[in-house]
């Protein structure tokens, strides 16, 4: 199926270096991680839904964060409220590294910052995005779209299908999508009648038709 991996984050060997000069801390379910401070934060397991704060509405889901993703202070966006904080989706472990640290590896493997670069980037290109599906884009369209992107980011292909393999609700998809759970499931409920996913639960659902949501984020 095509659908472009776009995603990379740290790799283990990666991982590992960085811990020397780190330290791990476990973070609950539902837990939420500031983003204001000086340290960097690299998602050693688990999943995090990275969000800003918005005025007179609830929190702006920006997207998702797994293992070898890097949770940067807002400082590293040149705003410090581009990023608020991030919530653990799941019992979730972090390694957390000073910028004097984050740096000195840099120096070594140059890689490291090119990766966080990409990732800031593409966190922004999503905003951008999102903020531009709003004003055109219905709300099955929205959801098609944080269907793809899920895909993109941590689909597992076998076969013909690709499997979400995240521990992700309804609200939370509903978040990333812009719109109410209410709203978000009944346009679930509709890609699985048309046969574009299957499975009702986020959490193992196939996505079936790639094209097919494609074509549901151009109206």
């Amino acid at each position: 199926m095509d659908v472009r991996r776009i995603r990379r984050g740290l790799e283990t060997k990666e991982i590992e270096r960085l811990a020397a000069d780190g330290r791990l801390e476990h973070v609950g379910r539902r837990e939420i991680v500031p983003l204001d401070g000086p340290t960097l934060a690299v998602v050693v397991a688990g999943y995090f839904r990275i969000f800003r704060h918005a005025a007179f509405v609830r929190d702006v889901t920006l997207g998702l964060a797994g293992r070898g993703d890097v949770l940067a202070p807002g400082a590293a966006f040149g705003d410090r409220s581009a990023e608020t904080g991030a919530e653990a989706l799941c019992d979730a472990r972090l390694l957390r590294l000073s910028s004097d640290a984050w740096q000195t590896h840099a120096e070594r493997d140059p890689e490291i910052n090119l990766k966080l670069a990409a990732a800031i980037a593409r966190r922004i290109t999503r905003l951008q995005k999102k903020l531009e599906e709003i004003s055109r884009v219905g709300v099955e369209g929205r959801v098609a779209s944080a269907l793809l992107d899920l895909a993109a980011d941590f689909g597992v292909t076998a076969a013909d299908t690709i499997r979400l393999d995240v521990p992700l609700s309804q609200d939370d998809l509903a978040s990333l999508a812009g719109t109410t759970r209410e709203t978000c499931s009944s346009a679930v409920a509709k890609f699985a009648r048309r046969g574009l996913v299957r499975g009702g639960r986020l959490n193992g659902m196939l996505v079936l038709d790639v094209p097919g949501l494609q074509a549901l984020t151009q109206t």
